[in-house]
């Protein structure tokens, strides 16, 4: 069973590493603030708190479909890295000509060596934790594809308990 599901992971990353996307303008704002919802109940549920702050009217040429897989990944991993009782944010901001999408949490500061292999395909900073919650390390490598395919730029900073995983993509111009 197990190799099964590495097996359509590996497609899943593929795909989305090598399929040019259909592209749209898409009201990231609006997309960011709707994939949030699903994500409530389960802040709830573990005693944590999701902290956002998205700007209105930030717009980028790109595939909401991805985009919402994207954003999806960075609240997830926001959520599943953070301590009990502790801050998430997910923030959306303009910075330049590019929209700033990030998710952090509070949580250990992950290693300088480990950093660099984070987003490669099944990579987990665990390997004792490997495929026990479902998940195959696969969350960052597909938001990297997709940011890259966006002509963004995804990337990692650790400071003062903090770690945040943020994304640059191009703004929609007018």
């Amino acid at each position: 069973m197990r190799s099964c599901a590495s097996k359509i992971m590996r497609w899943i990353t593929a795909r989305a590493e090598n399929v040019k996307p259909q592209m749209e303008a898409v009201d990231l704002s609006r997309l960011v603030c709707g994939e949030m919802l699903p994500f409530e109940t389960v802040v709830y549920e573990s005693g944590l708190f999701l902290n956002s702050e998205i700007a209105d009217g930030i717009r980028v040429n790109g595939n909401s479909v991805q985009l919402k897989q994207l954003t999806s990944i960075l609240i997830d991993n926001a959520i599943r890295h953070g301590r009990d009782g502790k801050n998430q944010w997910i923030v959306l901001r303009k910075e330049k000509n590019s929209a700033v999408l990030s998710g952090a949490n509070e949580g250990p500061e992950i290693p300088p060596e480990q950093r660099k292999h984070l987003f490669e395909r099944f990579y987990r900073t665990d390997s004792a934790r490997t495929g026990e919650d479902n998940h195959y390390g696969l969350g960052l490598a597909i938001a990297k594809a997709i940011t890259v395919s966006h002509q963004g730029t995804i990337d990692l900073q650790c400071r003062d308990g903090k770690v945040e995983f943020f994304v640059k993509l191009p703004l929609l111009r007018a």
